[in-house]
């Protein structure tokens, strides 16, 4: 990739990142009887609902943060029942994190609040944008799964 197209693209991701920080990462107020979940917990719970479960090094990898900082965050997510940890059966010393039944259904309820916001805030674009941002969103996801392979 030349200079300027990353140049163009670090311009693209800039911009972007804080009215979805803003919008998108924190909890919406459709969520608000929900418990209050810091949003690493619930990308946690999301990348545990796609995998089954995963070693606390594959998912802090996934996560991009540290083996100690996703110890603290598995620890509070299973103390309120949304994960459970297991050991490896040929090493004990690996431990496995998956998503319980409770977790995987408060995912649900945060799924249903954001769909809702999402609805919401979007309605002042027309039906055409919203097919634009679907098209374009969807090959951006494309792309990130092609880097992550």
């Amino acid at each position: 990739m030349n200079i300027e197209k990353a140049e163009e693209l670090v311009h693209l991701i800039f911009r972007t990142a804080p009215p979805f920080r803003k919008n998108y990462i924190r909890q919406p107020e459709q969520a608000k009887d929900l418990p209050r979940i810091p949003h690493h917990h619930l990308f946690c719970l999301i990348i545990l609902s796609r995998g089954g479960k995963e070693t606390m090094g594959s998912l802090a990898d996934k996560m991009g943060v540290s083996v100690q900082q996703l110890t603290r965050i598995v620890g509070e997510l299973a103390q309120h029942g949304f994960v459970e940890r297991t050991q490896g059966e040929e090493n004990r010393r690996v431990i496995y994190v998956s998503a319980t039944e409770k977790g995987r259904e408060l995912l649900s309820k945060f799924y249903r609040a954001a769909c809702e916001h999402v609805r919401e805030h979007f309605s002042a674009l027309s039906d055409e944008d919203i097919d634009a941002l679907i098209f374009h969103m969807g090959e951006v996801v494309k792309l990130l799964d092609k880097m992550e392979q």
